[in-house]
């Protein structure tokens, strides 16, 4: 009796045991699914899914063959569409390129600087003109010669002035044509200032800027003594007299008597 009862307490003991351990084994397993499960990165556990697949059973029981499933990337550029420009789109591009083209031009026409015109060298009307190399009976001499420049009436005392900005390169007396000035200026002219008073306010070596007072109109120039007072005037290009009217851009009316 005694021993039936042991028995029945040890058989107890044993189930007891037996359910702590099932307890202790489904708490570790619960711990690894909720800690070290959870722990593994999605993308890892994906990539893991992706490449490998379990076995799948067949209708006889057997597994099937496993596969490896595999991704091919293909990569491709994007090109740009090209869209035919409706005309509307054409005209409207047209309008925008010659608006910005007159704006421009109109910038550039308003901050170039503008361009020096010579000015008379003295206030007058032309008398006797250029003879554009033609002989011409001279009024004093009644020789016929050329008349290289113009004459431009000025009573005597008149200030004479610089037609051009430049350098005085000559200031000499000459029998026939009296006092003279000649300046070099920037673009390779030469213009002569003859039949000057005395007391000069020019000497050689000066640069003075258009307009700047070199003398006044005299009585010194003998070659033309007969025709009224005046300031006898040449301009030269490239070595050849050209009309100083044209120069000055003046024009004259009187006319020229050439030689029969």
């Amino acid at each position: 009796m005694k021993k039936t009862a042991n028995a029945g307490a040890s058989g107890k003991g044993f189930y007891a045991a037996l359910s702590l351990s099932v307890a202790m084994v489904g708490a570790a397993c619960w711990y690894a699914y909720t800690g070290t499960g959870k722990q593994m990165p999605e993308t890892a556990e994906s990539s893991i899914r992706a490449e490998y697949t379990a076995p799948l059973m067949t209708s006889a029981g057997g597994p099937q063959t496993q596969t490896t499933a595999q991704t091919t990337t293909v990569t491709t550029t994007a090109r740009p569409q090209t869209t035919a420009a409706s005309p509307e789109a054409e005209e409207a591009a047209a309008l925008l390129h010659k608006t910005t083209t007159e704006k421009t031009t109109t910038v550039t026409a308003e901050t170039a600087a503008p361009v020096e015109k010579p000015v008379m060298p003295v206030a007058g009307d032309v008398i006797e003109p250029f003879s554009s190399g033609e002989l011409v009976k001279s009024k004093t001499t009644g020789i016929w010669q050329t008349h290289n420049g113009i004459d431009i009436a000025a009573a005597p005392g008149t200030e004479v002035c610089t037609v051009m900005d430049g350098t005085v390169v000559e200031v000499d007396r000459d029998a026939l044509w009296g006092i003279c000035v000649t300046m070099l200026h920037d673009d390779g002219t030469l213009t002569k200032y003859c039949g000057l008073n005395e007391g000069l306010k020019a000497e050689p070596g000066q640069v003075l800027p258009r307009g700047t007072v070199i003398g006044a109109v005299g009585d010194t120039n003998e070659a033309e003594s007969s025709v009224q007072p005046h300031l006898h005037f040449e301009v030269r290009q490239n070595d050849r007299y050209v009309d100083p009217a044209g120069y000055l851009g003046i024009s004259t009316q009187t006319e020229t008597t050439t030689a029969e």
